[in-house]
């Protein structure tokens, strides 16, 4: 017989942050993508106040950018439209 063993990890914020500082974390595009998993969950399009965003997850401008950029090319984001609404690829 097989038992499953269900667990769960929470990653929320201070433990994402964890796992970056700690560097077992270095991708700023794998970063951004669960801070947004965190911050907007279950969101298909969130509207993103970069700055705050930003300052909130430790990020410059331009990674977070660049990291919205790489998330792009992987169909994880459809589109990044200029007022920053993003749209999310439904899985």
């Amino acid at each position: 017989m097989t038992r499953s063993i269900s667990s769960n990890y929470p990653i929320d914020r201070e433990e994402l942050l964890r796992i970056r500082q700690i560097k077992l974390l270095t991708s700023d595009r794998d970063y951004v993508f669960f801070a947004l998993q965190i911050d907007y969950p279950g969101k298909l399009n969130p509207t993103i106040d970069v700055s705050v965003f930003c300052e909130r997850w430790d990020l410059d401008d331009g990674d977070f950018y660049k990291a919205l950029g790489e998330l792009r090319k992987k169909g994880i984001v459809a589109s990044i439209a200029n007022s920053l609404n993003l749209q999310f690829q439904p899985s």
